[in-house]
This record gives C-alpha cells, sequence and structure tokens, in this order.
C-alpha cells in the first residue's frame, strides 16, 4: 500500500471510529477541522506576509527589535481579553476576534498599496509607524485567534476523546496550511513569469485580503456547530466533574470595578501560582526560543538570495508548504500511534529530543540548505506533534486557565521567549566566527535539556490529574464523576 493509501485508510479508521460511537460527535469534530481549516489557512498566509511586510518597510536589522517591543505591545491586549472572557461566551468570543483579524486584514491589505505608507514606498525606515502597526497587529493572532480555537476545542473535548478528535483536527490544520501555502507558492512563482497579473504590491494586497476573507468562515462554521449540537457535547473535562458550574456560579457574585480588575489579572495569578501553567509556559518557551533564532537566519538567508519581493515571498511560503506537507504525513500517520504507544509525559519528551537531533543536524551541516531543511522539519515536528500535545494539557483545567491563563501564556510568555530568541540573534553580531560553533553547542544543549526536563515534569502531572479526576487551577480536591 503506498503512503497516500495509508493516510487515507488513517483517516478512514478514526473517522470511522468516531461515527460508530456517535455521530453527533463525529460531527462536532468534522466541523472543528473545518474551522482549523480556514484558521491555519488564514495564519499561514499573515504569518510570512508579517516578516515579509516589516523588512521591505522597516528594515531586517529591526526584526529582532520589533520581537522584543511586541511584548508591550501585546499587554493592553491580554488585559482586553482577559477582560472579554469574564463578559463574552467562549463561542462569542471567537466570533469577535474572528471579526476583528477578518476586518482587519481587509483594511491593512488597503494600505499596502499606499504609495507613501505601503508597500510602493521602497525607502525601509525605523521611523515608517505603519510597518510596526501591521507587525504587531499580526502578532497577536496566534494568541488571540489560534489559541482561542484550541482553547475552544479544550472546554469541549475530554481525555478519552483526544486520541481520534485531537488527529482529525489537527490534520485539518495541516491541510489548510499546505493548500493555503501552495497555492501562494505557485500564485507568487506565476507572478515572476510573463503570465504575471499583478505586480508584486497589488500582489501582496491580494494576500491580505484572501486572508481576511478566508478568516471570516471561521464564526460561520461555530455558528452551526452551536445551533446545530446538542449541549450535552459541547462540555469537556470540567463539566464532566460538575466544577465549573458551583465556581462559575460564585464568580458572578462579585461586580463592579474590583471584579472587573481581578478578572484581568485573574489568569497571570494563575501562572504564577500553579507549577503545571508554569510547565505549559516552559514549553512554549522554550520552542519559540529555538524557533525565533532559527527562523532569524532563514529570513537573512532568503533576503540575500532573493532579488525581488516577489521571489522572497516565493521562497517563504515553499519552504512553509513543505512544512506542512510533512506535518500531515506526521499527524495521519504517527501522533496518535505514538501518543498511545508512549503516553503524553513520554511523548512530551520526544518533542525537544527530536527538536534536538535536527539542531544538531544543521550545526553539522551546515549551509544554506541545512538552514531550510532545520527549520521546516523543526516547524512540522512543532505544529503536528507538539502543538496538539500541548494543548490537550489544558483539558484537565478550570475554564479561567483554558482562557485566561492561556492568553497570558501564548500572548505574554510567548513573546517573551521571542525577546529572549531575538536577544540572542543580537548578541551573535558580537560573536567571532571561530567562536560561532561553540556558542551555538552551548546554547542550544542547554535549552534541550532544561526544555526535556520540563516535559517530563508536566506529562507526570497531567496523568496524575487525569488518574485522579482532578480539575488543576482549584485548591479543592477531586471530584466524583457526575455524567
Amino acid at each position: 500500500m503506498s503512503i497516500l493509501g495509508a493516510m487515507w485508510e488513517r483517516v478512514r479508521s478514526i473517522g470511522g471510529a468516531l461515527i460508530q460511537k456517535d455521530r453527533i460527535e463525529s460531527k462536532k469534530v468534522w466541523l472543528l477541522s473545518a474551522a482549523f481549516f480556514v484558521v491555519i489557512g488564514g495564519y499561514t498566509l499573515v504569518k510570512e506576509l508579517k516578516d515579509l511586510v516589516f523588512m521591505n518597510i522597516v528594515g531586517y536589522d529591526y526584526l529582532p527589535a520589533a520581537k522584543m517591543w511586541s511584548i508591550v505591545a501585546l499587554i493592553p491586549m491580554v488585559f482586553f481579553y482577559s477582560r472579554l472572557v469574564d463578559i463574552l461566551k467562549r463561542h462569542q468570543l471567537l466570533y469577535f476576534f474572528s471579526f476583528l483579524y477578518g476586518i482587519g486584514g481587509l483594511v491593512f491589505a488597503y494600505y499596502l498599496g499606499h504609495p507613501s505608507i505601503g508597500l510602493p514606498n521602497t525607502d525601509t525606515s525605523k521611523y515608517r509607524i505603519f510597518g510596526w502597526v501591521f507587525f504587531f497587529f499580526l502578532e497577536g493572532y496566534q494568541p488571540f485567534l489560534v489559541s482561542l480555537l484550541w482553547a475552544f476545542v479544550n472546554t469541549v473535548t475530554r481525555p478519552g476523546d483526544v486520541k481520534n478528535s485531537y488527529v482529525i483536527i489537527t490534520a485539518g490544520s495541516k491541510l489548510g496550511g499546505a493548500v493555503v501555502a501552495g497555492s501562494v507558492w505557485l500564485f507568487l512563482m506565476r507572478q515572476q513569469s510573463s503570465l504575471a497579473t499583478f505586480s508584486a504590491v497589488s500582489s501582496m494586497q491580494v494576500l491580505m485580503a484572501v486572508s481576511g476573507v478566508i478568516l471570516l468562515i471561521c464564526p460561520l462554521l461555530i455558528a452551526y456547530l452551536m445551533r446545530t449540537t446538542p449541549t450535552s457535547h459541547l462540555h469537556g473535562y470540567e463539566q464532566a466533574y460538575q466544577f465549573e458550574k458551583v465556581h462559575e456560579k460564585a464568580a458572578k457574585k462579585e461586580t463592579g470595578l474590583l471584579s472587573a480588575v481581578k478578572g484581568m489579572f485573574s489568569g497571570l495569578y494563575l501562572l504564577i501560582r500553579y507549577p503545571y501553567a508554569l510547565g505549559i509556559f516552559g514549553m512554549i518557551f522554550f520552542w519559540e526560543v529555538v524557533n525565533v533564532s532559527f527562523n532569524y537566519v532563514r529570513l537573512g538567508v532568503g533576503q540575500e538570495t532573493s532579488s525581488s519581493l516577489l521571489e522572497f515571498g516565493a521562497f517563504l511560503y515553499g519552504q512553509i508548504f513543505f512544512m506542512h506537507i510533512i506535518g500531515l504525513f506526521i499527524v495521519l500517520i504517527g501522533t496518535s500511534t505514538m501518543v498511545s504507544l508512549l503516553g503524553e509525559r513520554r511523548s512530551l519528551m520526544l518533542v525537544p529530543i527530536a527538536t534536538g537531533l535536527v539542531i544538531w543536524f544543521y550545526l553539522f551541516s551546515g549551509g544554506m540548505i541545512s538552514v531550510g531543511v532545520a527549520y521546516i522539519l523543526m516547524r512540522a515536528i512543532n505544529y503536528a506533534f507538539a502543538s496538539p500535545l500541548r494543548e490537550s494539557l489544558y483539558i484537565p483545567t478550570t475554564k479561567a486557565m483554558k482562557f485566561k491563563t492561556k492568553s497570558w501564556i501564548d500572548g505574554f510568555g510567548a513573546k517573551l521567549a521571542k525577546c529572549s530568541g531575538s536577544s540572542y540573534n543580537l548578541m551573535l553580531k558580537h560573536v567571532s566566527s571561530g567562536a560561532l560553533f561553540t556558542v551555538h553547542v552551548a546554547f542550544f544543549s542547554g535549552v534541550i535539556v532544561l526544555w526535556t526536563g520540563v516535559a517530563s515534569l508536566l506529562g507526570r502531572r497531567f496523568e496524575q490529574a487525569v488518574k485522579d479526576n482532578e480539575v488543576i487551577g482549584t485548591d479543592d480536591k477531586p471530584l466524583e464523576k457526575t455524567v
């Protein structure tokens, strides 16, 4: 049987298992998978476009500074998000941010073509405010939309459903990323040929507009899901143990300004209060440090080897296409099998170990090609294997930890990690070429060792919580299952 045949059989077997178990549950999973298809498709577009546009408006040398300043820029949004969690229902949060980034994408698409503040002005400068605003706005896409969708999934998924449901959902996200990245790659290649129909600037505007339109499909899918799915199928782990109902009633008794302030800071408090949340933060932190370090090198190589904006864009999206394709193979063939065989703890430990092996491949092989290969493999491992594992860690937690603490981790925490990675990139400019290899080995070895230790402790805590029917994020004793 061919590899594609094996992948198709894997999807059929998982889908068949879901249908046999519960047709309503199967429909829910496929709708969530479709939502991830469009959200990750839009994210794939803007993630590369964010760096591409910033480098052509502000400049490549200011990219590490942009990563660092994004921490400050996103803090007000994290507080705003935490307040919205107390006001809006979980699906309403998705509606709000989907429309915010959908409409925002269309607005930015228009101004990318502005003759003075947009791409037509080829004079790069740190004083061009539009480039900074564009970068900071799109930096919020991941914590306030992609992570929000994962948080929503975690509230409607129980630990026993993870192995099958998350495979379909993650496969949908990989397929969305692959379809969009591949389409963009072909589109940009066409615009460099005699068959071109758009200029370089217009091509970037088209991509930005498409990302906005794609994203506006998400609230329609979620609305259909909420309307057609019985309430009994829209509750996750904490509802199964009748925890959230009790504590949400207690929380509603507090009103006024004090309650609003407490609500905005509660996510940060839980992050500091519970080592489990700090462990999840550690998993994000170590990954982003490695990711930012490699991405900076990759962008530099792409800019040096590209003669035009279109060629640079094709270079970036081509790599992302292969990353999603490899990720799709990992999801459909190995992810759930690996988790079933190794368990959560060993699977979490496998992520930094595999990432470390890829880093060692890059360090000892060197060259332009190895940078691209290493980046593609690391991203594929993270988004196809590590990301679903990290998201499943939120299942045995409270709603506040799923939404508020998660927003701090994916927003402020991830940006802090990017700041650290960017600081490392800036430091390397002052390191001699002879000492560069030694510095890399020492730095990445330290990161991988710490990352593996955190993964081991975190996985052990997760397995214990599920075994004891515990809801992490409260000092209450484990509750008896009632439904």
